[in-house]
Parts: structure tokens; C-alpha cells; sequence
């Protein structure tokens, strides 16, 4: 299993994990198609999770711990036959709060939501695959929380093969 952030999304990173017999679970940004595929979604799709670990939403500045996921056949790179992929998108969404009416003491109207999409063809469930794909954050995390902390001490000359070779940190 290959777990990439979106920087990674594209026919040609997909074929090559195809090629070479890789499942890949790659986070999609979100562009008006992702859109358009989450607004097909029904609200009885979603399915509530809890995070055994919070986590942190930068954009928000709050700990979540609950969000709801949900999963939809999607067929990638469309528009390149040679890279045309068929897949999934495993969804996960977390209540958006709005500040300003909880500041009030103002109950919201309704629920708006921040969503993620992965494309995948994982051949896990999707409360697996999910929570497979978030593990790749643990693990960027991991990595910068070292090279920022008692890494970032060590000589450049020791530093630079680490760096270049960040997976086998771990």
C-alpha cells in the first residue's frame, strides 16, 4: 500500500503503482469535480466515526474528534486514456463551527462541513481504508517533528542521507 498526500495525485503516479503491483491510497484535492461527486452523496451515506486519537485542525484551531466518512466509486484522469483509473473515493467530513455564532450564544441553522477525499483502491472497508490513509499524517508528522527537534542539531553531513532517505527512520 503506497500512501501519498496530494502531491502525489496523478495518472502517472497511479499507473506506476499499478505497474508495479501497489495498491495506493493518495489524497485529492479538491476541485469543483470532487465537489460535484460529495454534493451526489445522500445524508444517510455518511457514517459517524470517532478518532481514538484527537486531532488537530489548524483551520479551525480545535481538537476533533468525531467526523462522519462515507465512500464513492470514482474513475480518475478521465481526460488521459493512459492514465484513466478507476477507484474509490473514501470521504471524511468534520463539522465546520461557526465562531461567531457560538461566540453569541447562537446555536448554528444548519451543519456546514470541511471535507477530505482520498482516491484509493484499497482493498480495505471503508472504516479501514480511512483510518489506513490518516496514518500516513501520523507518520509526516513523525518525520518533521524530528528533523524541527533533536535532528536538526546533527551536522549536515550526517543529516543529508537521513533526509534522503526519511522512510528508513521509521
Amino acid at each position: 500500500m503506497v500512501r501519498a498526500d496530494s502531491a502525489y495525485y496523478a495518472g502517472e503516479f497511479i499507473t506506476a503503482c499499478r505497474r508495479a503491483g501497489a495498491h495506493f491510497s493518495v489524497t485529492v484535492r479538491m476541485d469543483p469535480t470532487i465537489a460535484r461527486t460529495i454534493a451526489t452523496l445522500d445524508d444517510d451515506a455518511w457514517v459517524p466515526i470517532k478518532y481514538p486519537d484527537a486531532v488537530w485542525d489548524e483551520e479551525a484551531g480545535r481538537w476533533v474528534c468525531d467526523a462522519e466518512i462515507a465512500e464513492v466509486p470514482y474513475t480518475a484522469f478521465t481526460s488521459r486514456r493512459a492514465h484513466r483509473s478507476d477507484g474509490r473515493l473514501v470521504l471524511r467530513r468534520v463539522t465546520r463551527l461557526n465562531p461567531h455564532a457560538a461566540a453569541q450564544g447562537q446555536g448554528e441553522l444548519f451543519a456546514t462541513y470541511r471535507y477530505h477525499a482520498v482516491f484509493t483502491d484499497s482493498p480495505f472497508e471503508l472504516a479501514a481504508a480511512e483510518s489506513d490513509h490518516r496514518g500516513h499524517a501520523v507518520i509526516e508528522q513523525t518525520f518533521a517533528d524530528l528533523l524541527d527537534g533533536a535532528l536538526a542539531h546533527l551536522p549536515d553531513v550526517i543529516l543529508s542521507p537521513l533526509v534522503d532517505h526519511g522512510s528508513e527512520l521509521v
